[in-house]
């Protein structure tokens, strides 16, 4: 098993631990933000030719470009992919959205402490982490989806 599917077992065996606790829950919302930003990140890479410089490459992805990246591409003007195929549009901008929601998912249950995380939540954060596990990889080829993992490494000029 790869990183990024380790990771999104252990995000969802934590939101279903008996008993459920806020260490446990704010783990679950952080392992599955981490599974999606390492499945992107392996997705991208994969069509490195260089299979030993993988690892190298993963690691120049930042978070805050790969969120900007993420809402930028939500943006029908900056982004109107016309005479694209409308369900991978879709896919795409969810797997987008998704993304960045869980971005800031974790950054709530790893720092802020002044309001429990809700068992619901984490588990609905669990589960769009595995949505996107779903969906990534029947679309990962299509051009507007390599784009799309392009441009998360590359800063806007």
């Amino acid at each position: 098993m790869a990183l990024h599917d380790d990771l999104l077992a252990h995000a969802l065996a934590l939101v279903h631990a008996q008993p459920q606790s806020q260490l446990t829950l704010r783990r679950a919302v952080s392992a599955a933000y981490y599974a999606v930003f390492h499945l992107v990140i392996f997705e991208a890479t994969e069509h490195w030719d260089n299979s030993g410089l993988r690892t190298i490459l993963g690691r120049a992805y930042d978070h805050g470009l790969m969120k900007t990246t993420s809402n930028r591409i939500l943006d029908g003007r900056e982004f109107p992919y016309t005479n694209e195929n409308l369900q991978v549009v879709k896919d795409l901008r969810e797997i987008a959205q998704g993304f960045s929601q869980l971005q800031e998912d974790r950054h709530f249950a790893d720092y802020n402490l002044t309001k429990p995380l809700d068992p619901v939540d984490a588990l609905r954060q669990a589960k769009a982490a595995e949505k996107i596990f779903l969906t990534l990889p029947a679309i990962k080829t299509e051009q507007i989806v390599q784009e799309y993992l392009t441009l998360l490494l590359v800063k806007k000029r």
